[in-house]
């Protein structure tokens, strides 16, 4: 099955690997197959907006493109979200938690406002509208870094197990159901071909699979070179001596050919180890990132998608 059948996309990898340009590009591909998509980040440094060339993107759920939704989820307004889904009413939100005494308490507790971000996007996978329709066919969670994200998405088997009896339990219960349900979900990794982030993918993976149970199907590599230059090329100018042993575009194709090497050590190392399909997305538009990139990207993405 490809990411088109998921109604939950967790992306997650290394600090810096790229999951909010694979969750934007992501995103962009299955809109174009005709999904509703949502693509929630969580408490980030917003840089979505700039990549989609769309205004800035607020707490609140908001059309960005054509089927595509974005909200930068917030602590605050994800818990008021969240007490609104369970109080239902806001006069009764008000009279709870605008109390000085609750806030405090509410403030005091550790993991509540995670738990409250992570509530807020899985109530959008499982909400539908008056006809009993999904408002969103796919919810794409642009998660924190890995040991920030194996936190978050720890959470709801935390309460499922310690909550008292009543909402909190039940709501903890359903995402923990939701998270490790193959059909609904999938945790998509994302990693550099570079030897730290291989690493901690790996371990990434592996909690993933044997602490959490959570279904990984596959490993996103960002960011690959398409256009290298060859052995026989460098030896070519070499034999013929074109160009000076020393000169700068030799030099250049040298380290390019080395680097490759290193690439392919950690693409083989990677693969021999978590024994998952490798998505490679081509390193487009080095810089700033904008949408005709990204949709260059989402077209990489289709086989995984389909």
């Amino acid at each position: 099955m490809g990411l088109l059948d998921r109604k939950l996309i967790v992306v997650t990898g290394k600090g810096g690997v790229g999951k909010t340009t694979v969750s934007a590009a992501l995103a962009l591909a299955l809109a174009g197959r005709g999904r509703r998509v949502l693509v929630a980040m969580v408490h980030a440094k917003e840089r979505l907006s700039a990549m989609l060339e769309v205004p800035r993107i607020g707490p609140h759920n908001v059309l960005v493109l054509p089927r595509i939704d974005a909200v930068n989820m917030t602590p605050e307004a994800s818990i008021e979200e969240y007490a609104l889904m369970t109080l239902r009413f806001r006069a009764l939100y008000r009279l709870v938690f605008e109390n000085r005494f609750v806030h405090a308490f509410l403030s005091a507790v550790p993991g509540l406002d995670a738990w409250a971000m992570l509530g807020k996007a899985t109530f959008h996978v499982l909400e539908t509208g008056r006809d009993g329709r999904p408002r969103y066919d796919t919810v794409i969670l642009d998660a924190p870094a890995t040991g920030h994200a194996l936190a978050l998405l720890s959470l709801p088997r935390t309460l499922a197990q310690v909550a008292p009896p009543g909402p909190l339990r039940r709501d903890g219960q359903e995402r923990w159901d939701l998270l490790r349900d193959p059909e609904r979900t999938e945790v998509l990794p994302v990693t550099l071909l570079e030897e730290m982030p291989v690493t901690e993918t790996v371990e990434l993976v592996e909690r993933l699979r044997n602490d959490l149970g959570l279904p990984v199907r596959r490993v996103v590599l960002n960011a690959v070179p398409t256009a290298r230059v060859t052995a026989e090329e460098i030896e070519f100018l070499e034999s013929r001596a074109l160009l000076d042993p020393d000169h700068p575009a030799l030099q250049a194709a040298r380290f390019d050919l080395h680097h490759k090497a290193l690439e392919d050590e950690q693409r083989r190392r990677l693969a021999s180890l978590v024994d998952l399909p490798l998505v490679e997305l081509p390193l487009i538009c080095q810089g700033r990132l904008r949408r005709m990139c990204l949709e260059r990207i989402a077209e990489a993405l289709a086989p995984a998608v389909a």
